[in-house]
């Protein structure tokens, strides 16, 4: 189909280009051939100028890039260089001026020990003799302990090497007399075993430690101290400095000299502390205030940026825009490491305005460039589109010269519909063009005629799935006609085959007149043998598909059965089902030959009508068996509720009499028997009812003697009384059913659907409502109970045999549940009479 559609388009798409080429409609605008060499000169002149012209601008535009590009990278590195460059000189200078300071306080130190050390001497030399070490020691104390230096952060102290104590601390005399083991408690350190330890190894040394104090216990101060070992006192005796002091005035000499500093033109260096605030800038009104608050140019919070870059170890690069005094934005940038010694964080800062400038003067060089370049390739551009449309206008004039040769031959092949005669063409192209569309309108025509021939079998098994009312001899005529007129056949026939191949029966049959029908009539329901059937029996002997197109020379039979008239050609197709032929079709006399297509339209066809009757002869032998199993169900049910009935109800009634008999006698003879044996008949009479209502579920002998409203009103009390439900009935129309099969699989149906209900779905009420009227009848169960999912519970046999009744009945049965509203169970059919 798809092939055939392919094939329709092209050869309407080649009629549309000769209409166009020579007869162009009324208002409509098309572009001539001899005009199409210059308006596609002008399309490729415009395209490859386009082209070119893109090309062109996107290269000049990468070389700009790159070369802005190279210009950024090679300022930029300068820029880190400078600024790193200067940030390292401010760290060097810092530790320079601390290292000096160290010295100095080291030099300064070590004077006062040995002032001290030549004190302890001569008052050692001057009463060694006369006084005891520990007198020494006192007068040597008392001595040290009034000095002080370096504005009163400098002091004496000094304690026994051996005893671990200190004897002398000019600064907290606390510290006096306390042993080492109670200074450590105090301060968290062995500071007297440090110091002893290092005079007996080195005899002296710097110690830097830091001291607590017993009055400021959460506070740490920061010593250095010069210790020398006095030997004849077993002393070391010590000067400490505060070097928080020391440290607070070199910072303010740093600061103030960083102030000073300045790098380039316009290059600064600033600090600030790790919270943001600034405690140095060339700018005195910025000192105090956070660098949090910095805003550049362009609205970027670049404060916060310092200060997330402080926390780098390594140290980060910044960049912000600033405003000049002209007004115009430029760039500047910062690098930022932190001096973790003292908690501060520097940064040296300088103008990239330089940078700015060479981009600024290489744009203004590229757009020069560029605009030079521009006007000169739109003159060449004109210059080569006039000489291209020169060259193409004097072609298209020799073009359309010999157009015209020919124009009036096409225009006229293509009004008068017709092929185009083999004629002198001026050009061999065109000769082929004519050989073109002379085969495309043939294998139209005949794609056309496969198209309607499988438009016509398909109709032809979409319409016999749908004639479900019709009988098989009406769908074999109506596939037979179809037969013949998809062939393009005179006349046709359809037989069936016995299993053996040894009959063949004729079914329906296809003439040319109406009255040769007549006198077929009498051979359409008698068997013929295969050897006396003509045609159709040398089909089936042949096995396969017999085409006939010259009948004269290609059979030798003189027997044409089933045609009456003379033939010239013909074919006979069979229908295989497990390996035998079941059908034979064959038409004779089409006015072409026929062929496999024929073969193949015709045979599926057969098959697709074979599948139909199997599913028919199916459907109608699967109902046969449901109305034989339901008849012989009924009979056996009867049987059995009869003889429940009729023999155990009647053996049971038998018992309970006896029993009351025996009752009777023993109430007068042993009362407690008697009441063992009224215990005995309540449940023989309980057996009784028990059977009862078992032998009237499976013959419900009112229905048949009373009729089915008396059987749905005991049904109603039953179910009353065994599920504690409300139950009520309704009846509207005739009250009599004459036919008592039908009576009987309706009460059943009501039977099965009630108790399902009180059974699965738990309901409060349960509804029977049933309204006949002349010639049908509707029955509807409703209950209120919990219900279920139609759509994907798995029925059980209840349902399935109240489908099996409805359509015995020939009535239809619905069921319409929903979880949370109940179920409806519906049957309507027709009234028996």
């Amino acid at each position: 189909m798809t092939r055939i559609s392919n094939k329709r388009d092209h050869l309407e798409q080649f009629k549309e280009m000769l209409s166009g080429l020579l007869t162009p409609g009324p208002g409509a605008k098309r572009i001539s051939i001899s005009a199409a060499p210059l308006y596609a000169s002008v399309l490729v002149v415009f395209g490859m100028t386009l082209f070119i012209g893109i090309f062109w601008m996107v290269n000049e535009y990468q070389a700009y890039q790159e070369s802005i590009e190279s210009i950024r990278k090679n300022y930029k590195d300068r820029y880190e260089r400078r600024v790193k460059e200067e940030h390292a000189k401010v760290i060097d200078f810092i530790e320079y001026k601390r290292k000096q300071t160290d010295l100095r306080m080291e030099d300064e130190m070590r004077d006062k020990v040995q002032a001290a050390y030549t004190i302890a001497s001569h008052v050692y030399s001057l009463y060694k003799d006369e006084k005891s070490v520990e007198e020494l020691r006192s007068m040597v104390a008392e001595v040290l302990r009034p000095i002080r230096w370096n504005n009163g952060n400098g002091y004496y102290f000094a304690g026994s090497v051996n005893e671990s104590r200190i004897d002398l601390f000019a600064d907290d005399p606390w510290f006096e007399g306390k042993s080492g083991r109670e200074i450590q408690q105090t301060v968290g350190r062995d500071v007297v075993g440090d110091i002893s330890a290092m005079v007996r190894d080195k005899g002296a040394g710097v110690y830097s430690y830091k001291l607590v104090k017993p009055e400021f216990s959460e506070t740490y101060f920061s010593k250095v101290a010069f210790i020398k070992y006095f030997e004849p006192f077993d002393w070391f005796i010590g000067a400490g400095v505060y070097t928080m002091a020391a440290e607070k005035s070199l910072q303010q000499d740093i600061l103030s000299r960083v102030r000073s500093m300045d790098f380039a033109e316009n290059g600064e260096v600033f600090g600030f502390r790790q919270d943001g605030t600034i405690i140095c800038s060339q700018d005195e009104r910025l000192i105090g205030r956070s660098v949090e608050d910095f805003i550049d140019a362009k609205g970027v919070h670049y404060g916060a940026m310092l200060l997330h870059a402080a926390k780098n170890a390594a140290g980060e690069y910044v960049r912000f825009s600033e405003e000049s005094q002209e007004g115009d934005a430029h760039l500047n940038l910062i690098y930022v490491n932190p001096y973790r010694d003292w908690g501060w964080v520097f940064g040296a800062t300088m103008s990239m305005e330089e940078m700015e400038d060479a981009i600024a003067f290489e744009t203004k060089s590229y757009r020069d460039i560029a605009f030079k370049n521009v006007s000169a390739f739109i003159i060449l551009f004109i210059v080569a589109v006039s000489m291209l449309l020169l060259t193409s206008y004097v072609y298209s004039l020799k073009i359309k010269y010999g157009i015209d040769l020919f124009t009036n031959f096409l225009r006229q092949a293509a009004v008068s519909k017709k092929k185009i005669r083999n004629t002198d063409l001026a050009f061999a192209e065109f000769e082929d063009l004519r050989i073109l569309a002379n085969r495309m309108v043939d294998d139209r025509i005949q794609k056309e005629l496969l198209l309607r021939r499988d438009e016509l079998r398909l109709d032809t098994l979409l319409r016999l799935g749908m004639m479900e009312n019709h009988s098989l001899q009406e769908k074999y005529d109506f596939v037979l006609r179809r037969i013949v007129q998809i062939t393009r056949s005179e006349e046709g026939y359809l037989a069936m085959v016995n299993s053996t191949h040894t009959h063949i029966t004729l079914c329906s049959l296809a003439v040319a007149e109406e009255r040769d029908i007549k006198l077929r009539e009498q051979h359409m329901s008698i068997s013929r043998s295969t050897f006396k059937a003509g045609l159709a029996g040398a089909a089936v002997m042949y096995g396969g598909e017999v085409i006939c197109n010259d009948y004269a020379t290609c059979n030798k039979e003189d027997d044409i059965f089933p045609y009456l008239r003379e033939i010239n050609r013909h074919m006979d197709i069979p229908v295989h089902s497990d390996g035998k032929i079941v059908m034979i079709a064959g038409v004779c006399n089409n006015s072409t030959k026929y062929d496999n297509s024929d073969v193949r339209q015709v045979k599926m066809l057969l098959e697709g009508m074979w599948l139909h009757v199997l599913k028919t002869c199916s459907e109608e032998e699967m109902a046969r068996l449901e109305r034989q199993i339901i008849a012989v169900s009924e009979e056996e049910r009867s049987n059995i509720g009869r003889d429940l009935h009729d023999d155990l109800g009647s053996h049971l009634t038998g018992i309970e009499l006896l029993s009351k008999v025996l009752q009777q006698k023993l109430e007068q003879d042993d009362p407690e028997k008697a009441e063992q044996m009224g215990s005995i008949r309540g449940l023989i009479r309980d057996a009784i009812e028990k059977t009862r209502r078992l032998a009237q579920g499976l013959y419900p002998a009112h229905v048949i003697e009373h009729g089915l409203e008396a059987a749905v009103e005991e049904l109603v009390n039953e179910v009353e009384n065994l599920f504690r439900v409300q139950c009520t009935y309704s009846f509207e129309g005739g009250r009599e059913w004459v036919d008592n099969a039908v009576a009987t699989h309706v009460y059943y149906i009501i039977r099965e659907a009630v108790f399902n209900a009180a059974r699965h779905g738990r309901p409060d009420n349960i509804g029977i409502f049933m309204r006949t009227w002349s010639d049908n009848f509707t029955v509807r169960i409703v209950d209120d109970g919990s219900g279920f999912d139609v759509s994907s519970t798995r029925k059980g046999l209840g349902c399935h045999t109240m489908q099996y009744r409805a359509k015995a009945i020939g009535a239809e049965l619905n069921i319409k549940s929903d979880l949370q509203g109940g179920t409806i169970i519906s049957i309507s059919g027709e009234v028996h009479s």
